[in-house]
């Protein structure tokens, strides 16, 4: 914990001193101060923001009414989301258990709660709290999940609580950063707002090395620093409420975002842009003991994950902290501090993806665990994103920059490591360098360990996962049955044979080392032992030998298993035979399976040209809208004669 200073900056006992003056002279006589030691509890949320930006990290954008609060309060500089993108990110928050407990980490997936498990606003509700929100909701939830609001709508405020004695905890929600705001139209509305005098000179913009360095990147990224400063007057206003109706010193203010900037190489990807948030706390002197720092003026090296929001939030209302949360509180009588966070993705929209990452206060270790997958991993939304075009315009023409390699790449290492200190674009990659093999060996250790530990869903495909849920009566209960019983030590040895096999698809190990996996019952295991015969014969050029052994698994009972032969096959060059297979399931009565085989059709891209008429003919409603979006895409290709993303 460190003290800041400068010219604009009071010292603690000046701020404090003001802010008790401000808030005995500005209280509404018609409003009482909530009963002691029950504060008010104000969230602002901003989408799609990295703290790099804001002006009280040291970043461009003129944001002055944040960098006041985080004058007055305390900021935090190693904060993480617990996923680089917003509905795995804000199952995290809502609950403060991990996407990947939860089997909530692939976007729009609906995951069901296991029943103990409930929204913290729900235990401030119990204990007395008026619980608003305003008013994005997006938990990659299904319906049978209880966030706990009293409201939640546009018009969500603590002013509707029907007595004005009550505590409250409230959240405002702030879109105007959201990648969209990028978007042509979207952007257009913004700038109205913007006096032409006041916008950001894309002159004087820094371009990260990860981009190519043209006008239209240059233009887009001072339109994200326009942007951070309408959130801030946004932010300026909610907190002008709070000071009208008199509660600024009963009230703890956070302001944070949901996950990184809604760029290409930063939302959705596991790295400082995806994953680093602002988190700033303003902490009320009359509640100054309770929140255990130095809450004036102040910065800490805390390592917070947004998983730890919530159980904060208990913390400083004096409510217990249930067992179950992995998030653990960060300010407060409880707090404790983490040694590593944890970020991961899985598939985004309709791309595939899995990926963890484990991040130290210097380091940030990567691993992909399906490293076959290429560099420009961008589902279609963001191709509204300038950037975006500019890439792949670059990628064609074979001008991208040495720090944009990583969008070029058609494959991707199965390890990363960044010293996000000396390099926080994450454009060096040390993996390699015999100086930091201790390094590496520490945090893959860390991350086997924590993906043990919790049980880490992302193991299981998709498809698999939701059908054993529905029989298991939650994701999380898949590898969680009652403690002391043959079920969970069954569990958990099905965990470890699950996990030994995909970290060895991974780093790319000889074909032997899957043979008997082939043959196992477990549906899972035979996934990835398919994944890992023919992504090493691809790897080692031997894939007659694949295909001699994939073949069979054409004829597997389980859809899931077919799939992955399939796509395997038709990298291997069996593209008749593999291609048959998924003509045979981009229309099954399953609708993950049926998304899963089209997803492959997608990722096999001109491969699978000769399903792509068959492909465009299907029809899906609108509870299938990534296999529409797909069907959709497909339509494009055969109308350009192209195929996907750009190529």
């Amino acid at each position: 914990m460190s003290q800041r200073s400068g010219p604009n900056v009071l010292g603690p006992l000046a701020c404090l001193a003001l802010v008790a003056l401000l808030s005995s002279s500005g209280r509404a006589a018609d409003v009482p101060a909530p009963p002691a030691g029950r504060p008010n509890i104000l969230w602002i949320s901003a989408e799609d923001i990295s703290a790099g930006t804001l002006g009280c990290y040291g970043g461009p954008a003129r944001t002055p009414r944040i960098d006041s609060l985080a004058a007055a309060g305390l900021r935090f500089d190693h904060a993480f989301s617990a996923a680089p993108v917003c509905a795995p990110s804000r199952s995290a928050i809502i609950t403060g258990v991990m996407p990947t407990t939860l089997g909530s980490l692939p976007m729009r997936c609906r995951a069901t709660p296991p029943r103990h498990l409930v929204g913290f606003p729900r235990l401030l509700r119990d204990a007395g709290w008026f619980c608003t929100n305003a008013a994005k909701t997006d938990y990659n939830l299904s319906a049978t999940f209880d966030p706990g609001w009293h409201e939640s709508n546009a018009k969500a405020h603590w002013r509707n609580r029907p007595d004005p004695r009550q505590p409250f905890f409230a959240v405002f929600n702030l879109g105007v950063t959201h990648e969209s705001g990028l978007f042509k139209d979207t952007l257009a509305q913004a700038r109205r707002e913007i006096d032409p005098a006041e916008r950001c000179d894309p002159a004087h913009v820094r371009v990260p090395p990860c981009f190519p360095d043209t006008p239209t990147v240059r233009e887009a990224l001072a339109a994200r620093l326009d942007l951070a400063a309408l959130l801030d007057r946004d932010v300026g206003r909610i907190l002008d409420e709070l000071a009208a109706d008199g509660l600024e010193d009963d009230t703890i203010v956070f302001f944070w975002g949901d996950h990184g900037e809604g760029i290409p190489h930063g939302k959705r990807s596991l790295n400082e842009h995806g994953l680093r948030v602002p988190l700033v706390v303003r902490v009320p002197s009359r509640f100054a003991d309770r929140a255990g720092h130095a809450a004036v003026g102040a910065t800490s090296d805390t390592l917070v994950s947004l998983l730890d929001l919530g159980p904060t939030a208990l913390d400083l209302a004096g409510v217990p902290i249930p067992d179950w949360m992995e998030g653990h509180s960060v300010l407060g009588p409880h707090a404790r501090e983490a040694r590593v966070v944890v970020g991961a993705r899985d598939r985004m929209d309709a791309i595939s993806g899995f990926g963890r990452t484990v991040r130290e206060r210097r380091l940030r270790y990567v691993r992909n665990f399906l490293p076959w997958l290429d560099g420009d991993d961008l589902p279609p939304y963001a191709d509204g994103v300038p950037i975006t075009g500019e890439l792949r315009a670059a990628r064609a023409a074979g001008t991208l920059p040495p720090g944009a390699e990583w969008f070029a790449r058609a494959t991707r290492p199965v390890e990363e490591l960044y010293d996000v200190a000396t390099d926080p674009d994450g454009v060096h990659d040390l993996a390699a360098e015999p100086a930091h093999a201790a390094d590496l060996e520490r945090l893959r250790t860390s991350l086997r360990d924590w993906m043990r530990a919790t049980r880490d869903t992302g193991i299981l495909p998709e498809p698999i996962l939701r059908r054993e849920a529905a029989v298991a009566g939650s994701e999380w209960a898949v590898f969680h049955p009652p403690q002391g019983t043959a079920a969970e030590e069954a569990a958990a040895a099905r965990y470890d044979a699950l996990l030994d096999v995909a970290w060895d698809v991974g780093a790319g190990r000889a074909p032997d080392r899957f043979m008997a996996s082939l043959t196992s019952p477990d549906p899972a295991l035979r996934f990835w032992a398919a994944s890992g015969v023919g992504w090493s014969a691809v790897r080692h050029g031997d894939t007659a030998a694949a295909v001699t052994t994939l073949a069979p698994l054409l004829d597997d009972h389980d859809p899931v298993v077919r799939i992955a032969a399939a796509r395997w096959l038709v990298r291997c060059g069996a593209a008749e035979r593999g291609l048959a297979a998924l003509a045979s399931l981009i229309d099954d009565d399953d609708a993950d399976v049926r998304f899963a085989a089209l997803a492959s059709v997608e990722e096999l891209g001109m491969a699978a040209r000769p399903l792509w008429d068959r492909v465009a003919r299907l029809e899906f409603g609108k509870d299938e809208r990534y296999a529409s979006d797909i069907v959709g895409r497909v339509r494009g290709w055969i109308a350009r004669g192209g195929t996907h993303r750009g190529r």
